[in-house]
């Protein structure tokens, strides 16, 4: 089943078909694969947010399918991602799935030193993106920023994620 699901992605980003080896850019995100305890907090209210985040590498090493999952109160936001790297357009590619019934498609240009940000596409709006900042081996930072004016990025919630 999951396979079957991953293969859904495969149009949606890009992904070469599955022979040889994998594609070298999308290796860079071997950093995320594991499992992920995160806390957090929504600036604008205050109200923390704690979830978890699991990534597997999937498709023979072309694609990292992430499972993000809200652990504490209301608890209803969860979500599935798939990354994958088109080597055409030289861009990674997401698309996330989530519990209130969106399909959101993002690029990045991959790390920028210890920073790698997904860009919503421009039909999404508001704009909106994440911001991962790697904070070392056992810790990272995601930002969903969003620019209700359509220009100017504030953050939505930002979670700090430790590996399991």
């Amino acid at each position: 089943m999951r396979q079957q699901f991953a293969l859904v992605f495969l149009a949606v980003l890009g992904v070469p078909a599955l022979a040889g080896e994998a594609p070298a850019p999308i290796r860079a995100l071997d950093y995320f694969v594991g499992g992920w305890t995160c806390q957090g907090v929504f600036p604008a209210s205050g109200r923390t947010i704690a979830s978890r985040m699991r990534y597997d590498s999937d498709l023979q090493g072309r694609a990292v399918l992430k499972h993000h999952e809200d652990t504490s109160p209301p608890a209803n936001y969860r979500a599935v991602e798939a990354w994958g790297y088109d080597a055409g357009a030289k861009r990674y590619n997401a698309t996330i799935l989530d519990s209130s019934g969106s399909a959101r498609r993002f690029t990045s240009d991959g790390w920028q030193h210890d920073v790698l940000a997904w860009t919503a596409s421009a039909d999404l709006q508001p704009p909106q993106r994440f911001v991962y900042r790697r904070m070392d081996a056992r810790h990272y930072r995601v930002d969903w920023e969003i620019a209700r004016d359509g220009s100017h990025y504030t953050v939505g919630d930002t979670l700090t994620c430790t590996r399991d």
